[in-house]
């Protein structure tokens, strides 16, 4: 058999919660080329935590990778999560005093969400072990993050992830607005050093 008549697939990784949809629903695949001289690609859609004769199975019912190869199987990440209604606004549990967490802990999906918590969840812990009485608070009308926060707040059934549409105030948290919406929150709580506060206003000028 010519080796390089065979298509070569590298299959990705996904939450359980999507391998259960993708049991349910149909999804559209894009097939994405990894190179210009390779003959491996990534068949974006179909990142699933299924044994691998199920994925072979699935690979070959799809028209165009009947007898593809499978390099890399999909495999699934599973964890363990706190409910999010635990948590303060700023990311503290309740109940346990300068415990502060971030990312996938508190039930999220996806690097963006872990790192604004992490932003949130860093400033805080720091200002706690400083003893500082203020904290970084974002509400949903100042930036997505407290849109995110809030939403956790009311608790999940699922991994959450971060859509503009959640937010009501979207018309108003803009990337071009990003800095008049958070600098002055910023600069309450000693984020911003001089200089950086000093350009603010000016350029508000």
């Amino acid at each position: 058999e010519d080796e390089s008549a065979v298509l070569t697939i590298v299959l990705g990784i996904c939450c359980e919660w999507f391998c259960a949809c993708s049991l349910r629903w149909k999804f559209a695949n894009l097939m994405l080329c990894l190179g210009y001289s390779t003959n491996v690609i990534y068949p974006n859609g179909i990142s699933n935590g299924f044994p691998i004769d199920i994925q072979r199975k699935v690979v070959d019912s799809i028209p165009g990778l009947e007898g593809a190869r499978i390099l890399e199987p999909a495999y699934s990440i599973e964890y363990d999560f706190v409910q999010p209604s635990q948590l303060h606004n700023t990311l503290q549990l309740q109940g346990i005093e300068g415990l502060f967490l971030a990312g996938q802990i508190n039930g999220t999906t996806g690097y963006e969400e872990a790192a604004a918590q992490g932003v949130l969840a860093g400033a805080n812990a720091a200002l706690s072990s400083m003893g500082d009485a203020k904290f970084l608070q974002i509400n949903r009308q100042e930036g997505y993050t407290g849109v995110m926060v809030d939403d956790l707040q009311k608790g999940i059934t699922e991994p959450y992830r971060m859509f503009t549409s959640r937010a009501e105030y979207r018309l108003s948290l803009r990337g071009d607005n990003a800095d008049e919406r958070l600098s002055p929150i910023a600069q309450s709580i000693g984020m911003l050093s001089t200089q950086q506060w000093t350009r603010f206003t000016e350029r508000r000028v």
